[in-house]
């Protein structure tokens, strides 16, 4: 028997079929849909890398003190997860050779921060300014710049650190004894800095005539070859303030040499070597010693706030400590004179 058909559109059946499956498919889509707006509306971009680049004094390995510098920033530079490259010229006095890394770097690969211990205090300032023209922020260290375009100045206070210098000198030596300076790199700051903090003690207290300050470049036979012509220029010499390590290694040795060691009194400033031997003989009767990896490691850190826009202050200080013959076996000076370098 014949059934008969239903009444409908002609195919129904299909377009039926067609529906049941179109429709989920329409829903599926609709969902996946909605699924990936909200994965694109709630997803961040990737993190910038912040690129680090230091242009430090000297990169030779003959200064402890740029040695233990470079771990401390090598340390904040692992810790805080920045991109971090270390240059600079061979020798401190090269300031020509500093200027042409930064003009390089800024020409061919600007990093986010750019941290600087300067050579020449003058000389680097147009180079501050167009590194912030060109979107890199400015971070000095050790040494600054004449400019205010830095976010800020990771140091020792380099003024109390002379007078420390001079302090010690005024207690050791019996007034009226005529004085002379070594310095290190005319034109830096840290040079400037420690002889004015020096010079403001001298002449505070009047009773101790300065002979002058010889500049050695900083470089040890120099500073031995000057040590030298001051103590044939100066017969009546009875003590020499050194301002950095080189400059006290040279003036030591050749107080040595000249077997007036212990005749002429020698505070310097930073540590020479770890020649803890000098300071036990009496050759050296004290060091104003920095903490540089202190510095360093600070500088990063400070590179990180400034990346990310945070605020800075104007100057952090690093501090320093004077070490004597009587202080010389405290745990903590120990650290400070036999610092772990990479």
């Amino acid at each position: 028997m014949n059934r008969a058909k239903k009444p409908g559109v002609p195919g129904g059946s299909r377009i039926s079929r067609g529906f049941d499956i179109l429709i989920p498919a329409l829903l599926t889509l609709i969902f996946l849909g909605g699924s990936l707006g909200i994965f694109f509306l709630v997803r961040t971009p990737p993190q910038q890398e912040i690129r680090v680049t230091a242009v430090i004094k000297a990169v030779a390995n003959d200064s402890e003190f740029w040695e233990v510098v470079k771990t401390g920033m090598r340390a904040g530079a692992n810790e805080f997860g920045l991109s971090l490259d270390i240059q600079g010229a061979w020798a401190e006095s090269d300031v020509e050779g500093q200027i042409r890394i930064i003009e390089n770097i800024l020409k061919y690969e600007p990093p986010t921060v750019l941290i600087l211990a300067a050579a020449d205090y003058i000389r680097l300032a147009p180079l501050v300014e167009e590194a912030v023209s060109a979107g890199v922020k400015v971070i000095t260290m050790d040494s600054g710049v004449d400019s205010p375009l830095p976010r800020t100045f990771v140091a020792t206070d380099n003024v109390e650190g002379g007078k420390k210098v001079a302090l010690e000198m005024i207690r050791i030596l019996e007034p009226g004894r005529k004085l002379a300076i070594v310095n290190h790199v005319r034109g830096t700051t840290t040079a400037i800095d420690r002889e004015r903090g020096v010079r403001e003690v001298l002449e505070k207290d009047g009773r101790y005539p300065v002979a002058g300050t010889w500049f050695t470049d900083n470089f040890a036979d120099r500073a031995y070859a000057i040590t030298g012509e001051i103590l044939r220029e100066h017969p009546d010499l009875g003590g020499i303030l050194t301002m950095n390590e080189i400059s006290t290694i040279g003036a030591a040795q050749a107080l040595l040499d000249s077997g007036l060691a212990g005749t002429i009194r020698l505070v310097g400033f930073d540590n020479p070597l770890g020649r803890i031997n000098l300071i036990e003989a009496g050759i050296i009767d004290a060091v104003v010693i920095q903490k540089p990896f202190n510095m360093g490691y600070l500088a990063v850190r400070a590179a990180m706030d400034a990346a990310k826009n945070g605020g800075l202050p104007p100057f952090i200080d690093t501090e320093s400590v004077l070490i004597t013959v009587e202080n010389l076996y405290e745990p903590e000076n120990q650290k400070l004179l036999f610092p772990f370098v990479e």
